[in-house]
């Protein structure tokens, strides 16, 4: 007889999301946060059994460098494992499939975004006790090493290959036809924070493709559990709430967005919207 599927409540998982982001930096796990924030809209997902397979992918990597500390061999392995012997693949012709933009459905399908391609390879760098970070640059979700070897910029999404500086700049230059030269700003790291917001961004605007408001609010929640103070964040919180018709929601997110930015041009405005919504409770 075979067992049921365990079902987690989403306020669970939204509590242990709470949980992760209020942890040090360096101690955030990118694959189970991922996985968290896939658990609150499927509840029956086995997270134990996804951690698990990073956990084996770590200790086939970790016995291939016996003990090398090697930049290049640290990628060579990595790429090896994830790439050679698993299939690892990019694959961004869904990019507003909110499928996506999570780490669980890049593992079921061994196909996944640069975003998720690269904290996979983060976070496998991280359990065999090697820092890296990743990178934003237009056009390229890149995983960066740095060290007394200087920079070595990896692209996950296209087999785990070593970027020159020549080939940055092509990048670069497909996406603004030569009018932007690669700068250091290009590839500064992102926070472990920064790369979870990233990723909600996205599942955010999959959502918002897809017309679904219910779970394109939740990943707006979870951005404002990130950061509370982001004024935009909370006019696009407000936004959705109006258009489900939340709007005691909506004019609790104005109010904050007016405490934070009292002296924005839009103040009038907004606080007419707030008093048009207040006069509609109170007649309703």
């Amino acid at each position: 007889m075979q067992s049921g599927r365990v079902l987690t409540h989403p306020a669970l998982a939204r509590q242990r999301f709470r949980e992760i982001v209020e942890m040090p930096e360096e101690r955030i796990d990118l694959v189970e946060t991922s996985l968290v924030i896939a658990l609150e809209d499927h509840p029956g997902l086995d997270i134990i059994h996804y951690l698990d397979e990073v956990g084996a992918w770590s200790g086939a990597v970790r016995e291939r460098l016996h003990g090398s500390r090697h930049v290049e061999e640290i990628v060579e392995s990595i790429n090896h494992l994830l790439f050679e012997v698993e299939g690892f693949h990019g694959e961004d012709e869904d990019y507003y499939d909110p499928r996506s933009a999570l780490v669980n459905e890049l593992f079921d399908t061994h196909a996944g975004t640069p975003i998720t391609l690269s904290i996979l390879y983060l976070e496998l760098t991280r359990r065999v006790g090697v820092d890296a970070a990743g990178i934003s640059m237009p056009g390229r979700f890149l995983v960066k090493f740095t060290g007394d070897f200087g920079q070595v910029i990896v692209d996950p999404f296209d087999g785990g290959r070593i970027l020159s500086t020549v080939e940055m700049q092509a990048i670069l230059d497909e996406l603004y036809g030569g009018g932007v030269r690669l700068r250091e700003h290009h590839l500064r790291p992102l926070s472990r924070k920064q790369i979870v917001a990233r990723e909600l961004a996205h599942l955010k605007s999959a959502y918002l493709a897809q017309h679904d408001l219910t779970r394109a609010a939740a990943s707006a929640d979870r951005l404002l559990i990130l950061d509370e103070r982001d004024p935009f964040e909370l006019k696009d919180r407000a936004s959705l709430a109006m258009q489900m018709h939340a709007y005691a929601v909506a004019i609790e997110c104005l109010e904050r967005y007016l405490a934070l930015q009292p002296n924005a041009d839009d103040t009038s405005r907004i606080r007419e919207q707030i008093a048009y919504l207040r006069a509609w409770i109170d007649q309703n």
